[in-house]
């Protein structure tokens, strides 16, 4: 039986949306989140010491979000995003095995690379896999499902931690937050991935295109502008892969890492 040509797009947006949700949710879906900061005050730690975490967390993000933009141009996207929720598996278990501060300043550090990781590298998988079966013109209705997925991930997690808190204490809590790692991991080694990212970048690495990324906001005033004001900024998504302000910088829609900012 052959399928008609309309209906080959149709299975595989279908299976875009369905890991793409699944992912979503499971990515929020961490029972330690509503309960970290109780695991850390009945552990001992200060109030200095819990707020030096949240000071590393913030600048492992800062600091891994350029280069982990550039590699999600050189390399497979789906890698990153099948590769991020690892780390944040191997962080929450350090912290209900060995609970320390040092073993919090390693999770958190494993926590903000595995954000950096994704940041961009899903919307511009997703864009990109709409625009190959020519449906780019759904990327923010699919998008905001997406986070309502995650949003419900949130609430499920809060509504599951007090509950499993009680039953299992921080071991049961953070195995909980292990396997939805885990799962995250194996659904997004699920993701359809069109393309090939070493052609999408001339062949370069990705110390090539960071270094022409970085050259180009030197060189824009908008861009640098924009960078400086935006330290969180969804890398990793170049001009022909999300709808972000890409008309303020009209120059070659093959640029890497054009508008990674915006």
């Amino acid at each position: 039986m052959t399928l008609s040509p309309t209906r080959v797009p149709a299975a595989g947006l279908r299976r875009l949306t369905a890991t793409l949700y699944g992912y979503a949710f499971l990515d929020e879906f961490v029972l330690l989140y509503p309960v970290y900061a109780l695991l850390f005050a009945d552990t001992g730690l200060s109030l200095w010491q819990i707020s030096s975490l949240f000071v590393l967390w913030s600048l492992t993000g800062l600091l891994v979000e350029i280069p982990s933009g550039a590699w999600a141009d050189a390399v497979s996207r789906r890698t990153l995003l099948w590769l991020g929720p690892l780390l944040g598996a191997a962080g929450f278990a350090l912290w209900v095995l060995v609970p320390s501060y040092w073993a919090f300043a390693a999770g958190f550090v494993l926590w903000g690379v595995r954000g950096a990781l994704g940041s961009g590298a899903l919307e511009a998988l997703v864009y990109e896999e709409l625009d190959h079966h020519g449906a780019a013109g759904r990327y923010a209705r699919v998008m905001g499902r997406a986070q309502s997925a995650g949003l419900l991930g949130v609430v499920a997690a809060m509504a599951l931690a007090g509950p499993v808190l009680a039953a299992g204490g921080y071991q049961l809590v953070g195995l909980a937050s292990v396997l939805a790692c885990l799962l995250a991991s194996a659904v997004a080694a699920g993701f359809p991935e069109h393309g090939d990212r070493r052609a999408d970048t001339g062949g370069d690495g990705w110390a090539v295109t960071l270094r022409a990324g970085l050259a180009e906001a030197r060189g824009n005033r908008y861009a640098a502008r924009c960078c400086s004001s935006r330290p969180s900024p969804p890398c990793g998504a170049r001009s022909t892969s999300t709808p972000r302000c890409w008309s303020a910088t009209p120059a070659s829609p093959t640029a890497p890492f054009r508008g990674c900012c915006c």
